[in-house]
């Protein structure tokens, strides 16, 4: 670097530290601004000078001066973290509010030890009266003290929510006691103890105390257990009871909402209908199960009103939440509001005692309340952050309504699987594909109803509706799936989760469909058909095919397609993908199991169709491993499948046994097809098992069936056997030299690929 070079490097650097030290002077402005009384150094030029004592000279800016008459601000030493605050001035905000109010509960809880400590040595002595008197007395003086407090003493705000919750809960304790004491009628304690949350509630808005408010939820859960208790133990007032908790409940949730708007003092205003949300959801799962025993609509309505307040809090605290930084926390929120609704069903629905009229009508109307609610999430569009954050959880939650709605009455499949479908709909338009592949799940409910010992007809035939409908659902959402508003690490589930889904509905096909058509049409050969058609059917659409989505599958967009080739004869890879040995194992299966059916059947027009079916689904399955037809293993498992069908379908149609000699002389033209078509496409494998069978054929016509006598029929039998395998070894050595000379020619080797490229097809013509 020459000199010229050096001087403009020491230009740029001390262009960079003046500006350095502006910024610097400028933050500790703003700092001393914005802290109120600042202290300061003597005036000076911005420049650098040596730290003086910075605890000597103090001075207030005046608030009205102009900007140009305020002195001028000293300026720190440079340093690498000049303008900054030190650390140990900045203030643990959150680590002091969390310590300062774990200590003052634990004072208030000492606090209330202590009452109670002290009224239980002297209790005996005082007057049931005074009791209740005194602890009344205690309890407003502490809630007027800690308002007052409050108000006038901003700087121990801490203390004064201390005050004021510890009275509160004096309060509540107050009411309680009058019931056990002076035998306060339970009806006027009620609304004494509702009447004391709303005071509660406003003294917490008047003095900005969040801890205030928290003490009137805790005292409405009292409130709310002490009705439960009440109704349970008087069961012919439980409708009054619970008409009092429901307009309590409405009271509570719209004094939330609107103090959360209005409260600007309060620090947390915005949680306070998740306050009241806990008191609704308490009462919606403790409901008591007594309004139900009598089969009144009333007590269905009386028990399901909480779920709709609970929901309507739900909305407006989700929107709440979701305009602040704690927007995660409405979809935690909105889970809770979800485990509430499935327990309420499983309490209210489940119930011994209560008529199955009442708590099927109870499941529906808690089911229509959640469908409602999930249709007020399809008006945002998904695109804000309300809905968007809670539509992933609230798929969630309408599964598990249906399920525990399912679990209740089975007739209602069908509702809950349309109910799942529109909560699918937010979800599939900001690019998730969950919905999708939790349609088809219904098809394991619908499974264990058909399999279950005492299942209703009429439950049956609503499932096999219902296994329908989900399918027609996946298809459905698949279409509206908006790929664009997935990130991109997500493109890989989203497709995992689509091929999930399509087996999923291969398996409702397959294996529920039949399984229902059974119950509905019992002792029939009607589920093996239907069961066997869906499987050709899904086969010839490419089900076993990648990428293969249920609307790729329905629109028949890999019909005829094998995975791993361009067509029967032509494969495009060297070995036989593991989608090809999948589909051609379940297919065997298939085809094993319709064969079983049709030899039980007994009737050999029953089983005619059964045995075609059966081997049309063997002849599918070897479709699938055709083109590598050369290689040992996909052409013995071809062989070897194609050959049990056949025996087997011969058996069944014909009556004959297994070792008679038709059946025999059905294994010996199949070794025969197999040792020509062996030579014509050159698969070794195939070829050796074909002459195997013919080798078996022999040595059972020459030891076996002679041992058990001579026959005119077994000497035919042995002739026509003889000249087939006499034709057969002339065929066999003239393909063999045929062979012979192709392959010193440098024809195609036993590889499955042409050398002269993988396009062409590589069998002769």
């Amino acid at each position: 670097m020459d000199s010229q070079e050096r001087a403009r490097f020491d230009e740029v650097i001390a262009r960079l530290d003046a500006l350095e030290r502006e910024v610097g002077r400028l933050e500790g402005q703003v700092a001393r601004l914005s802290s109120g009384p600042a202290v300061t150094l003597s005036p000076g030029p911005a420049t650098r000078q040596p730290a003086r004592d910075m605890s000597t000279t103090a001075y207030v800016p005046d608030p009205y001066a102009p900007p140009h008459q305020q002195p001028p601000q000293p300026t720190p030493p440079h340093s690498p973290d000049a303008g900054a605050r030190p650390a140990a001035q900045m203030p643990p905000a959150r680590e002091g509010n969390l310590g300062a109010y774990l200590l003052s509960g634990a004072a208030a809880l000492l606090v209330l030890l202590a009452a109670v400590s002290l009224i239980a040595l002297v209790w005996e002595q005082i007057p049931d009266g005074w009791k209740v008197g005194g602890l009344g007395l205690m309890s407003l003086a502490m809630v007027s003290a800690g308002t007052t407090l409050a108000e006038n003493r901003p700087r121990l705000q801490v203390a004064a929510a201390t005050v004021t919750g510890t009275g509160g809960a004096l309060g509540f304790v107050t009411i309680i006691g009058a019931v056990l004491l002076v035998h306060l009628q339970a009806p006027v304690a009620m609304a004494l103890m509702a009447a004391w949350g709303f005071v509660l509630i406003l003294v917490s808005w008047t003095a900005g105390q969040f801890f205030t408010a928290v003490v009137s939820a805790l005292g409405a859960l009292v409130t709310v257990g002490f009705a439960w208790v009440q109704a349970n133990a008087h069961p012919g007032r439980a409708a009054l009871v619970w008409v009092l908790v429901n307009g309590y409940l409405i009271a509570l949730a719209a004094v939330s909402a609107l103090l959360a708007h209005f409260a600007r003092r309060m620090r947390h205003a915005v949680w306070l209908p998740t306050t009241s949300m806990a008191v609704t959801g308490t009462a919606l799962v403790i409901g008591p199960t007594v309004l139900l025993r009598g089969g009144s609509p009333t007590g269905v309505a009386l028990l399901c009103l909480p779920a709709v307040v609970l929901l309507v809090q739900a909305h407006h605290s989700g929107r709440l939440l979701s305009r602040t930084a704690g927007r995660a926390a409405a979809a935690w929120e909105w889970g809770a509001v979800g485990a509430a609704m499935v327990l309420a069903v499983l309490h209210l629905g489940l119930d011994p005692v209560a008529p199955s009229a009442a708590r099927a009508l109870t499941a529906v109307v808690l089911l229509a309340a959640a469908v409602a609610s999930t249709a007020a999430l399809l008006a945002d569009g998904g695109a804000a952050a309300w809905p968007r954050n809670v539509a992933g959880v609230n798929l969630g939650v309408m599964v598990g309504i249906g399920a525990a709605v399912f679990a209740v009455e089975p007739r209602l499949l069908l509702p809950a699987v349309l109910a799942v479908g529109l909560a699918g709909a937010p979800v599939v338009r900001v690019g998730q594909a969950a919905p999708i592949l939790i349609l088809p799940l219904a098809g394991l409910a619908a499974f264990a109803l058909a399999t279950r010992a005492h299942s209703d007809r009429d439950a049956v035939g609503l499932a096999l509706v219902a296994v329908a409908t989900g399918v027609g659902l996946s298809l459905l959402l698949e279409s509206r799936l908006n790929p664009a508003r997935s990130p991109g690490r997500t493109q890989q589930a989203r497709v995992d989760l689509l091929t999930a889904a399509v087996w999923l509905i291969g398996a409702d096909l397959v294996v529920v469909l039949p399984a229902l058509v059974a119950r509905l049409v019992p002792g029939g050969s009607a589920a093996p058909l239907v069961g066997g058609v869906c499987a050709l059917a899904l086969t010839g659409l490419g089900l076993f095919t990648r990428g293969c989505t249920p609307l790729a599958l329905a629109s028949g967009t890999h019909a005829g397609a094998i995975e791993g080739a361009n067509g029967p004869r032509t494969p495009r890879i060297p070995a036989t993908p593991v989608i090809g040995w999948v589909g051609f194992a379940l297919l065997c299966l298939q085809a094993l199991v319709i064969l079983a059916r049709a030899d039980s059947a007994g009737d050999r027009l029953v089983a005619a169709p059964l045995v075609v079916l059966g081997l049309v689904l063997a002849v599918a399955a070897a479709r699938l491993l055709l083109p590598w037809l050369r290689r040992a293993g996909a052409g013995t498992a071809t062989a070897i499948s194609l050959s049990v069908a056949l025996w087997w379908s011969v058996m069944v149609l014909t009556g004959a046994s297994a070792t008679s000699l038709l059946v025999t002389g059905v294994v010996l033209a199949t070794g025969a097809v197999g040792i020509v078509l062996g030579f014509r496409a050159r698969a070794v494998a195939l070829r050796h098992y074909g002459l195997t069978l013919v080798m078996l054929v022999v040595v059972k016509l020459a030891v076996l069936d002679l041992a058990d006598g001579n026959s005119l029929t077994q000497i035919l039998a042995l002739l026509v056997a003889g000249l087939a395998c006499f034709c057969l070894s002339l065929v066999y050595n003239r393909f063999a030299h045929e062979q012979a000379k192709r392959n010193a020619a440098g024809a195609v080797p036993a590889g499955g690929i042409s050398p002269a490229g993988r396009g062409g097809s590589s069998y002769p013509r």
